[in-house]
């Protein structure tokens, strides 16, 4: 009785301002979360929990794209809770699971910043006093970010240790050109001696720089030195009219990427626009004012060079550590990557037909940026036999590692102090994360923690306002959990979208003979809905629409898994174990199948959007 009453408060409660959410359960493979995921989600944000480095972490997403993640990519299915909540109840929710990823992302920030700090503070120990340092300095983001976009690591090595950089980017006489002009302007508004001035600001900025952060954690150490350095940098390349590097920029020759009269009045306009800007950061206080004077000038000089050849000149704005596809992957995946290719085309053509009636700001010029070096990609990955597959920014942060050019003047003995500090801050640093965010496999999970966070973010209501309390102890299976949700929450309705293969199998048995797909599809040597994954472990037969033969299917991917384990073992020095892994991980998901349990369903690494597209997917 008690119950009853209880859920028809939430329902009286829902009728008035009611609102819903999302409570998500996915299958399990192979991979993270190999034993199945949860997640939540409110509107168009998910939320869930996923072990990184020892912790259990919060991770935000859009919906699209988790559900794409999921649902194709690691071919999982879907269960979809539709939770009818008041709109009081719903926003405490929302609230709560923002308010804790905000609260942790800015702690895990905090600790890398400390880290960078260590890492400078012994190079600076290496550098300035030939003191061995205990480790190389390897994090990425301490480097000078936009700098490369105008000079090599090799510009401020010894001699003897240059090292050439390969590319078509020839931008001299586009560089002076825009540069002189530049140069011109700000000595008209600031004075003949500006550039010197701004020189030696920063530079006795830079000497003098305190190992201690004033009142604040905000802005380190490593920030405020890399901050001054990259201003140095840009006033050196408007001192120097330095062109950009080879490698920096690319060129669509032919008609693809041919300047009209309309066009070209909306890239002088744009121009014009980058050159107030320009100006306007030479002498801004905000911090990273250096970086992004090397972009603009690096779009300045693009832009002047594509006005002067009448062909399109883009900056590359892909990361040093882009994802990488080689040609035996390109042409096993040639069907997946044939429609990516098609889209990309397809959506510079759109940006640049539209360029000629569109007023041009600078972020619409750097969507168009962005689909140039994808398309451009493309178009260069036959002659090449690779394939940048991701890592295009919308600003590009084309790094150099720290050169020696200024210097804090730091005494040895200042230095040790200071990073012994920077160390223990570190440790303790460290040790909160752990203490608050430790993962347990039975205790602290991504099914724990939704609950906890539920129940944290709804106290003493949670009953009234959900219908029942779900113990976070108690429920450590996202299978189990599910049905917790399904009978205790005031669910409405449950939808189910189905793995991408088990979509495509549909189709299939909709338009042939069920018996000769089955016999097709069963097995990964005759399969047409799926090419092997170098990400998966070897295996033979798909077991997850198999259960009376399941377990004949999985001692035959056991004795795959076994046969990649060792030959992982012979070829474990080569590869530092990755295929021992790989083939051992694949004994795990076979093993269960012999007790009629699957988990394993095979992934799909290079598919998008278009190939698997909402008409083939319905509910995404």
């Amino acid at each position: 009785m008690k119950r009853l009453w209880t859920l028809l408060a939430v329902l009286l409660c829902n009728t008035a301002n009611a609102d819903t959410f999302q409570y998500l359960y996915i299958d399990a493979n192979e991979g993270s979360a190999s034993g199945g995921h949860v997640a939540v989600q409110f509107g168009d944000d998910v939320f869930h929990y996923q072990f990184k480095d020892g912790l259990i972490r919060l991770f935000k997403q859009d919906a699209e794209g988790f559900r794409f993640d999921y649902r194709v990519l690691q071919n999982r299915t879907l269960h979809i809770a539709d939770v009818d909540v008041s709109a009081a109840t719903f926003n405490l929710l929302q609230d709560q699971f923002k308010l804790l990823f905000w609260q942790q992302d800015r702690q895990f920030k905090q600790l890398q910043a400390a880290d960078k700090d260590s890492q400078l503070l012994e190079w600076l120990l290496t550098t300035t006093t030939a003191q061995p340092s205990s480790r190389q300095i390897t994090d990425k983001s301490l480097k000078l970010p936009g700098a490369g976009l105008f000079f090599n690591d090799s510009d401020f090595a010894p001699v003897g240790q240059l090292t050439e950089t390969h590319g078509d980017c020839q931008t001299k006489a586009s560089a002076k050109s825009i540069l002189t002009t530049f140069r011109a302007q700000l000595a008209l508004q600031h004075g003949s001696g500006f550039l010197q001035r701004r020189k030696v600001e920063l530079t006795t900025a830079i000497q003098h720089l305190s190992t201690v952060t004033n009142g604040t954690k905000d802005y380190r150490l490593s920030e405020r030195y890399t901050d001054l350095l990259t201003g140095l940098l840009a006033l050196r390349v408007i001192e120097e009219m330095r062109p950009l590097t080879s490698d920096a920029c690319h060129t669509l020759t032919g008609p693809e990427g041919h300047l009209d009269p309309q066009k070209t009045e909306r890239l002088n306009k744009l121009q014009q626009q980058l050159m107030q800007s320009a100006q306007n950061l030479a002498v801004s206080k905000r911090p990273d004012w250096g970086y992004a004077l090397l972009v603009t000038m690096s779009r300045l000089i693009t832009l002047q060079q594509t006005m002067q050849s009448g062909q399109w000149v883009f900056v590359d704005d892909f990361s040093a550590d882009s994802t990488v596809i080689a040609a035996e992957d390109m042409m096993r995946f040639a069907d997946e990557l044939s429609v990516q290719r098609k889209k990309a085309e397809t959506d510079w053509r759109q940006y640049w037909l539209a360029l000629g009636n569109t007023e041009l700001s600078e972020q619409h010029y750097s969507q168009l940026e962005v689909t140039a070096n994808r398309y451009h990609e493309w178009l260069v990955s036959n002659n090449r036999q690779t394939l940048r597959y991701h890592g295009e920014q919308a600003l590009p942060v084309k790094a150099i590692n720290l050169p020696t050019i200024s210097l804090p003047e730091f005494s040895s003995q200042q230095l040790q102090q200071a990073l012994h500090r920077q160390v223990l801050d570190t440790q303790q640093l460290t040790q909160q994360l752990e203490q608050h965010y430790a993962y347990h496999l039975l205790t602290r999970n991504c099914v724990t923690e939704i609950f906890h966070t539920i129940n944290q973010a709804l106290g003493a209501e949670t009953q009234q306002r959900l219908g029942s309390v779900i113990d976070e102890h108690l429920n450590i299976v996202p299978f189990t959990a599910f049905a917790m949700v399904k009978a205790g929450y005031p669910v409405k309705h449950i939808t189910v979208l189905p793995s991408h293969r088990q979509q495509q199998l549909a189709k299939q048995y909709e338009q042939e003979f069920p018996p000769l797909v089955y016999a097709r599809e069963s097995n990964i040597v005759s399969a047409s809905l799926y090419d092997y994954n170098p990400d998966d472990a070897w295996f033979v037969f798909f077991t997850d629409d198999a259960l009376l033969l399941r377990p004949v299917f999985g001692a035959v991917n056991s004795v795959a898994g076994v046969g990649q384990s060792l030959f992982g073992l012979v070829k474990s020095p080569f590869d530092e174990g990755q295929l021992l892994a790989t083939g051992m991980r694949g004994v795990l998901m076979s093993l269960p199948e012999l007790a009629f349990i699957n988990m394993r369903k095979g992934s799909y690494k290079f598919l998008s959007p278009d190939y698997a597209s909402q008409e083939n997917l319905p509910g995404k």
